[in-house]
């Protein structure tokens, strides 16, 4: 996996989404959770999705800059010397 799609939460992050975490575990109106819930459900597909198509997009660019790198030798070096 690449470095960059590690995930690394500071500790002011991760404070405050405990903090909201905790925030709606302790909220007494069952109706608000349950809109809150809908939202995050229906937000949570956006973003998956997202997150999906800009990972793609990011490995059709890298593919096509290593192509392009390789392309640029000479036809002697892309015959013989492999890496």
């Amino acid at each position: 996996m690449m470095k960059w799609m590690v995930v690394e939460l500071s500790l002011e992050e991760q404070l405050a989404v405990e903090t909201q975490a905790r925030l709606v575990l302790n909220c007494p109106d069952s109706k608000e959770v349950a809109r809150l819930c809908s939202t995050l459900i229906k937000q949570n597909a956006h973003q998956s999705k997202l997150l999906s198509q800009a990972v793609n997009h990011i490995a059709i660019l890298e593919c096509s800059t290593m192509f392009l790198i390789h392309s640029t030798r000479p036809w002697w070096k892309r015959i013989f010397l492999h890496h």
